[in-house]
């Protein structure tokens, strides 16, 4: 009779420590993690629509601009290396 006692004790005392963590788990969430909505199509569609934006608008803009900052360089390059290493 007393090991059952003692077992539903540490029963008792396990489920309050267990629900005292999760309490301040929950604290330190912010909402939209604690949120029980699921993730639906809109957020679906939201993360579609920014990876196309990126693949279309972005990614070519950066290219062009990785071209000019490569031709400003090797032009700046070629002019300092003419100035540095001068023959005469």
């Amino acid at each position: 009779m007393k090991k059952k006692d003692t077992s539903l004790l540490w029963e008792k005392i396990l489920t309050i420590r267990l629900s005292r963590i999760t309490m301040r788990f929950r604290n330190r969430l912010p909402g939209f993690l604690l949120a029980r909505s699921g993730f639906g199509i809109n957020e679906v569609i939201g993360i579609a629509a920014g990876i196309i934006i990126a693949a279309v608008v972005v990614i070519p803009g950066l290219q062009v601009f990785a071209r000019d900052v490569l031709k400003n360089l090797t032009s700046w390059w070629n002019d300092m290396a003419t100035q540095v290493f001068a023959t005469t």
